[in-house]
């Protein structure tokens, strides 16, 4: 599960001046947009984004009514967000002259609320629901900053990379979907310069961890819903099976031991899937949900590739997965692939880095290796399951 939310800089201290803080920042957004490069003083999420900025901004596209209304209704858990967002903070907004802002896992603003002040401020800006407020859009802002960051932020004045927005600062932070770990949305507190205050980035920060636990407790719950409807798909007896949710979330199983949630390369799809800690299973959807039935009598190889250092799995020559390697990790499998009847630890230590002992060495990288391999790696001689080529 998502840990609570990495606690950024805030912006301005309690004890700067925020004219003369507005003044350094001023020179140092000129320097840059002159120079091109980072000055020195720039706090360091700052920093990041302004190294991501485009060359020039494509403008907050806008987004029909119709389309904004779809996205505010598609997914449960922003939903539920966007009510909590709103009874925990709206009513702050009239008092601290800020509005509250949500927009979605694509930058698209699904709803403005606040002040009418400050909202028509913001309008003059194109802060409009359905506007796109990406980094991409509109360079560095609460929102976009925070989505391409999975970070909670604070911008204030010039740190903004669009002069347009010099006069603002804001406070956002991401939602993160307990289902896949991505980001499902962000939120900003965004008003005037004189609104900036460190205890606006608490606040916000402590609010998205408390929404970002409801999130998950609604997870948790799902997959106790997911699991009783799923009681009934994998009867007793027959081949090792899996029932996982779309993030490969374990609901239920048949046969195996695994942890409550697994790597699924490529993600799920109908055919044949690959899990690294377990080999391949026979995958088809059932609703929301995935049966994965382990595969009989399929045909594996393993292709190993020196530029970049990887693993190719193929299944049945059709379906193909592929694993980054370290090169280190290249040379146990490249000299294993040269020994299909194995090497015992010290056996392939001498042949890895010649004299001496380094078998603990060697027993760290295969444990490396089985987490994305698994059963194509045995052990006791350490070997290759599958037919492997070095290409």
């Amino acid at each position: 599960m998502s840990s609570p939310l990495t606690r950024p800089s805030s912006a301005l201290r309690i004890d700067q001046d925020p004219r003369v803080h507005m003044r350094r920042l001023d020179a140092m957004f000129e320097q840059w947009s002159a120079t091109g490069a980072i000055p020195t003083g720039v706090r360091k999420e700052v920093a990041r984004s302004w190294e991501r900025q485009p060359p020039r901004y494509q403008d907050p596209d806008h987004r029909p009514a119709d389309e904004v209304a779809h996205r505010r209704r598609a997914d449960p858990l922003l939903t539920h967000a966007s009510d909590s967002l709103r009874e925990r903070l709206l009513a702050s907004c009239t008092d601290t002259a800020t509005e509250l802002v949500l927009c979605d896992r694509d930058g698209v603003v699904l709803w403005v609320a606040g002040p009418p002040q400050v909202r028509r401020r913001s309008e003059t800006l194109g802060f409009v629901e359905g506007a796109s407020w990406t980094e991409k859009a509109v360079g560095t802002n609460g929102l976009g900053t925070a989505l391409a960051d999975r970070s909670p932020v604070q911008i204030f004045g010039s740190e903004h990379a669009h002069p347009d927005h010099h006069s603002w600062v804001c406070t956002g932070g991401p939602l993160i979907d307990p289902r896949d770990d991505s980001v499902l949305g962000a939120v900003t507190l965004s008003g005037g310069l004189r609104t900036a205050h460190p205890h606006t980035l608490s606040l916000v920060c402590s609010t998205l961890d408390a929404i970002n636990a409801e999130l998950r407790s609604l997870h948790r719950e799902s997959l106790r819903t997911h699991s009783q409807a799923a009681a009934g798909l994998l009867e007793p007896g027959g081949v090792d099976a899996l029932i996982l949710d779309r993030g490969g979330w374990v609901v239920a199983t048949r046969g195996l031991a695994v942890n409550e949630r697994l790597f699924v390369p490529g993600g799920l799809r109908p055919g044949t899937v690959w899990i690294p800690s377990l080999g391949h299973f026979d995958s088809i959807p059932v609703g929301d949900l995935w049966q994965l039935e382990r595969s009989t009598q399929r045909h594996t190889t393993l292709e190993l590739t020196a530029e970049p250092p990887c693993a190719r799995i193929s299944v049945d020559d059709n379906n193909h997965t592929s694993h980054p390697l370290t090169p280190r990790q290249f040379d146990v499998l490249r000299v294993l692939a040269a020994h299909p009847s194995g090497l015992s630890a010290r056996e392939l230590s001498a042949r890895l880095y010649g004299p001496g002992d380094h078998t603990v060495s060697v027993r760290a990288e295969i444990s490396r290796i089985r987490r994305t391999l698994g059963p194509l790696l045995a052990t006791r001689p350490y070997r290759l399951t599958v037919p492997a080529s070095v290409i």
